[in-house]
C-alpha cells in the first residue's frame, strides 16, 4: 500500500495488489504530506488548513486533529523510536506532539 496527498484536499490510499483506491476526506486545504506510520494503522497528514491529522486506515476514520500552527503546515513526521509527532508550519514554528494517549486507547 501507499498514501498520497494533493490539492484535492484528499489523502487516498493505494493498494496496488488488489488495485483499489480508498479516500480519506476532512482536510479544508492542500495535503502536503503525507506518511504512515512504522508499526501501527495510522496515517499522518499536514495541510494548509493549519493542522495535522493522524487517522486510522484499517476503519478510515480521524482519531485526531492537531491544532496550534497559524499558517500553513509543510511537512509533518512520526518519531521513529517513540510517540512523537513534529510538524513545521510557515508560522515559523515546529511543533511536537505526543500521542501516548491516543495510542493506549486504540489498543
Amino acid at each position: 500500500m501507499f498514501v498520497s496527498g494533493g490539492d484535492d484536499h484528499k489523502v487516498k490510499v493505494w493498494n496496488y495488489k488488489s488495485k483499489k483506491v480508498f479516500t480519506l476526506t476532512g482536510h479544508l486545504d492542500y495535503v502536503r504530506t503525507v506518511e504512515f506510520h512504522p508499526e501501527l494503522p495510522w496515517i499522518l497528514s499536514c495541510s494548509d488548513d493549519q493542522t495535522v491529522r493522524l487517522w486510522n486506515w484499517q476503519n478510515r476514520s480521524v482519531m485526531a486533529i492537531l491544532t496550534g500552527h497559524s499558517h500553513y503546515v509543510m511537512c509533518a513526521a512520526f518519531h521513529p523510536d517513540d510517540t512523537l509527532i513534529a510538524s513545521a508550519s510557515l508560522d515559523q514554528t515546529i511543533r511536537v506532539w505526543d500521542f501516548a494517549k491516543l495510542k493506549e486507547k486504540a489498543q
